[in-house]
């Protein structure tokens, strides 16, 4: 048996792909495939995928903002399976108006650019207007600030989240309540679990349980907060 995962992509725009992937082999040897099961990243909503249309080699169609080990397990109607694996490869185009002369799909590899100065800001919803403060503040410091004030009509609101946080250069969380949200908390452990910066804003007050010992901490004003302290404790790493 001789089988592989094939794929193909489209960058649409702000860090986000369209791809798609599907079972390349004989002719004879894809006629005894019964189904193929897709298995994701564990951050998309849907991680296995069951696909059964013989018409397109099992293909499965999804979107997402990064790469990862996609696997598939193909199931022949005999009852031997084949677990197949392929690094996803996803590509920036050159510049605006290459790409718009090349075909939109493409399957060849380049390594992403990274976005330099760019903020994830998370938040709990008690703290939208603390935040709000905290995210014009950056901006005029030139601070590119991604945060749930990003995300699209209808887009998916936990994915959208977690590619506003992979692409970021350093993830802020806020803490102006007493006592940090389960929300803020998972996401600045992700972030150290990942490597990432992270610093963690407190208001007068409030509990820095539930965090990180290592985590980089800094106390604000609820009401008027230093915005260019903050900036400065970001540019230093």
């Amino acid at each position: 048996m001789s089988y592989r995962i094939a794929q193909d992509f489209e960058y649409v725009g702000k860090d986000y792909w369209r791809w798609s992937a599907w079972i390349e082999a004989e002719d004879a040897e894809l006629d005894q495939v019964n189904e193929v099961v897709w298995i994701l990243h564990p951050s998309f909503s849907q991680s296995r995928i069951v696909a059964r249309e013989r018409s397109d080699n099992f293909r499965l169609k999804t979107a997402g903002w990064g790469t990862f080990l996609l696997r598939a397990e193909v199931l022949r109607r005999d009852g031997q399976k084949r677990l197949l694996k392929h690094n996803l490869r996803l590509e920036y185009p050159e510049s605006p108006e290459s790409s718009a002369t090349r075909p939109a799909l493409r399957s060849t590899a380049a390594a992403p650019v990274r976005r330099s100065s760019t903020i994830y800001l998370s938040y709990s919803s008690e703290d939208t207007r603390l935040a709000a403060k905290i995210r014009a503040g950056l901006e005029s410091a030139d601070f590119d600030v991604l945060d749930q004030t990003r995300l699209g009509p209808g887009e998916p609101w936990s994915e959208a989240l977690r590619r506003m946080m992979t692409q970021s250069d350093t993830v802020v969380g806020l803490v102006g309540e007493d006592v940090i949200s389960p929300w803020v908390s998972s996401e600045i452990k992700a972030a150290v679990a990942s490597s990432k910066p992270a610093l963690v804003l407190f208001a007068a007050g409030a509990s820095s349980a539930g965090l990180p010992s290592n985590v980089r901490t800094l106390a604000i004003d609820a009401d008027r907060p230093d915005t260019m302290a903050i900036a400065e404790l970001l540019r230093s790493g």
